[in-house]
């Protein structure tokens, strides 16, 4: 479903933005960093300011930070009052509706067994059989 692809496509989109802006930033780095965990660290800067006027503050505050310099990219991106808000927005509508598809509350367990059948690489089938049968037990299937 397009609909629902755009959603978790959107989150990383997202994603992206927000790691480049911590590295742009300084945020600390860490070995073997990956994407998500920047995206991760500039979230968590952010977390102690409660509204969107706070957070957008102190996103620039962190992206003009003396020692900081700024690609042109990323000049042009923190001029973007509509872009800036998105990557400091908290609860985030778009992460949200990306979780959601990414992370359902429930799928019933026939919905997994179809999913598996459809699987391309049936060498994988009996493994995700066996992580089925893990984390939703027939004696707990709704």
């Amino acid at each position: 479903d397009t609909k629902l692809l755009d959603r978790i496509l959107l989150r990383h989109l997202l994603d992206l933005a927000q790691a480049k802006l911590a590295t742009a930033s300084g945020l600390p780095k860490r070995e073997n960093n990956f994407r998500i965990t920047q995206s991760f660290l500039w979230r968590e800067a952010l977390a102690s300011f409660q509204t969107l006027a706070e957070r957008l503050q102190a996103a620039r505050k962190l992206l003009n930070a003396p020692g900081v310099t700024l690609d042109a990219a990323t000049k042009q991106f923190v001029a973007s009052d509509t872009g800036m808000s998105l990557v400091v927005q908290r609860p985030s509508a778009i992460r949200d509706m990306g979780d959601s598809v990414a992370h359902p509350k429930y799928v019933s367990r026939d919905a997994y067994k179809k999913i598996i059948a459809r699987h391309n690489v049936t060498d994988d089938h009996a493994g995700l059989h066996a992580i089925l049968e893990y984390v939703n037990p027939v004696s707990q299937s709704h």
